[in-house]
């Protein structure tokens, strides 16, 4: 009998160390889970602006080129001796159509990015975890990562 009994402890040991290590398999799935959402909302605010930034730029190219648009036009109607005209040319309109593209793009990224907040800090929280370990609490953790996300936030809604 107590060879019986052995075994029949052998067998349930081994199941218990087959659960705990599926468990912490598990686990471990789970961190990386967590790990890969808070790298792709960082990436992905990384991407809203640079988008936003680039946009702001075309936004200037396009309304400085809109202005030696018009003030060549000036000057060929005064060379022309034309009256002036109301009609813009139509590489004009399409210079305004695009910038208004482009603006309600900034508009809708911003959008997105404040939407994204609360994940950026968390992912910003676990970042900085990560690069300087658990010498912050966190508390502590929390209001550096708000406080360098508020920056981001900052520099975008220029």
């Amino acid at each position: 009998m107590s060879f019986e009994t052995e075994q029949s402890e052998r067998r349930r040991r081994s199941r218990e160390a087959q659960e705990l290590g599926a468990e912490q398999r598990e686990s471990k799935e789970n961190e990386m889970d967590e790990e890969t959402k808070a790298a792709a909302t960082m990436e992905r605010a990384d991407l809203l602006v640079k988008e936003v930034k680039q946009g702001k730029q075309q936004i200037q190219n396009i309304m400085v080129h809109m202005q030696q648009v018009l003030s060549l036009i000036a000057q060929l109607r005064t060379q022309l001796q034309l009256n002036a005209s109301s009609d813009d040319p139509s590489s004009v309109v399409q210079d305004q159509k695009r910038l208004e593209k482009i603006k309600k793009q900034i508009a809708e990224h911003k959008d997105e990015l404040l939407k994204m907040k609360d994940e950026l800090i968390d992912a910003q929280a676990e970042q900085i975890r990560e690069g300087q370990g658990t010498a912050m609490s966190d508390v502590e953790l929390r209001a550096k990562a708000q406080e360098m996300v508020e920056k981001i936030l900052a520099v975008v809604s220029e």
